[in-house]
């Protein structure tokens, strides 16, 4: 169910109300707090602008029809109440509206003057060509779309979880910019270091050829799995091309866990932008997939003073979250066993979080450079003919 839009964005909606549930079973402990509110300060030299978002006049959500699970099966949405009684195990939607057309050109507006306005904002490198990061500091209008509750409730339901936005603020309205015909993939393969991403395109793709996302029909493509991929490939027979209905629509996925990456955009009316939000669970207890150098320097290069302190916010929601349970939910009775383990696995987290930071460890920021199945062969055999690359993959059903 999505609630009716709020008029404006009150600090209710950065602190929804927590629906407490925790218990424990074989995985651990399930324990949900409110979403922590994006960083207040702001970082020298940007500053927030006046523009505003109503979400009766920029919202138009029409709810997908179908997703796919981990076991890329399409399941109807809404879900049924077997499905809904299944926790997470979601991969990606179908194509759905999210902005309106007065939403998209907001959008579009927010990013452009940004771009004009800040000469740190927009940005490319060896993995994506051009993308922007920071609007959570410089556009009020990213900042309370990305923070709006009816969107939040309704990726939720999606995911079968409960969802805040991530709490690294620089991700706030980031978004991928697909030059035309220069033969570079709008973003190699990847997997995201947040759980979950929403994808909305704010650009004008009807005559657009290539721009198409692709998305590895795998389970889990992290961890281990992502070091194979790395080593051998990826799996052409595993791929699957999702193609955008148009401006206003959005896909959602669990890109933590799906591999994917977006083709060389061969031609257009104009340059591919795809607007990209951040959320996570709100479970304090499950794992982190947070990457710290996707965002200091091997993924994203964002501004030096200010990804440590988001970083460490993030952390101190977790390990908050995770005291508080010891406080509030633990009764006489607890193993010394069961909490010895909550503290060991908190402090393990912290001592990580900090050699992190002292960059005395690494975590993993890579991604998948393979030119066969992100677009760049394809592009370089329809450079010559008209009509530019054909998909060599079969499309969704979703």
């Amino acid at each position: 169910r999505i609630p009716p839009p709020l008029k404006g964005r009150p600090e209710s909606a950065l602190q929804p109300t927590v629906q407490k549930h925790c218990s424990w079973t074989m995985a651990g402990i399930e324990y949900y707090q409110p979403e922590p509110s994006p960083m207040v300060a702001q970082p020298e030299g940007w500053k927030m602008d006046d523009t505003f978002f109503d979400p009766d006049l920029h919202l138009q959500i029409e709810p997908p029809t179908m997703v796919k699970d981990l076991n890329f099966q399409n399941v109807p949405f809404p879900y049924s109440t077997e499905e809904a009684s299944k926790k997470r195990g979601f991969a990606y939607s179908a194509p759905f509206r999210v902005l309106s057309d007065e939403g998209v050109r907001a959008a579009r507006a927010a990013v452009d003057n940004n771009v004009a306005a800040y000469n740190d904002i927009g940005k490319g490198n060896q993995r994506a060509s051009f993308f922007v990061r920071g609007l959570g500091y410089t556009s009020r209008f990213m900042r309370d779309f990305t923070y709006d509750p009816s969107v939040t409730q309704l990726l939720s339901d999606i995911a079968r979880d409960q969802l805040g936005v991530h709490t690294m603020t620089m991700s706030v309205g980031h978004t991928n910019v697909g030059q035309v015909a220069t033969g570079r993939p709008v973003d190699k393969w990847h997997v995201d270091s947040t759980d979950y991403v929403l994808i909305t395109i704010i650009s004008d793709i009807e005559e657009m050829k290539g721009g198409l996302l692709r998305v590895l029909q795998q389970p889990d493509s992290s961890g281990g799995h992502f070091q194979e991929l790395l080593l051998k490939g990826v799996p052409q027979e595993l791929v699957e091309t999702v193609k955008y209905t148009g401006p206003g629509y959005a896909i959602f996925m669990q890109g933590s866990k799906i591999l994917h990456a977006v083709t060389p955009v061969l031609e257009a009316r104009e340059p591919r932008y795809s607007l990209v939000n951040s959320y996570m669970t709100r479970d304090v207890f499950l794992r982190d997939p947070t990457k710290y150098h996707t965002f200091l320097s091997k993924g994203f290069d964002d501004r030096k003073d200010v990804v440590p302190l988001e970083y460490a916010r993030h952390k101190a929601w977790r390990v908050k979250g995770q005291m508080k349970y010891i406080l509030d939910e633990m009764a006489p009775g607890a193993t010394p066993e069961e909490i010895a383990k909550i503290l060991e696995t908190t402090s393990e987290e912290l001592k990580t979080s900090a050699l992190l930071l002292r960059e005395q460890q690494q975590d993993n920021a890579a991604f998948v450079d393979d030119g066969k199945t992100d677009g760049r062969a394809e592009a370089k055999r329809g450079a010559g003919r008209k009509g530019g690359m054909q998909p060599v993959t079969v499309r969704s059903k979703l």
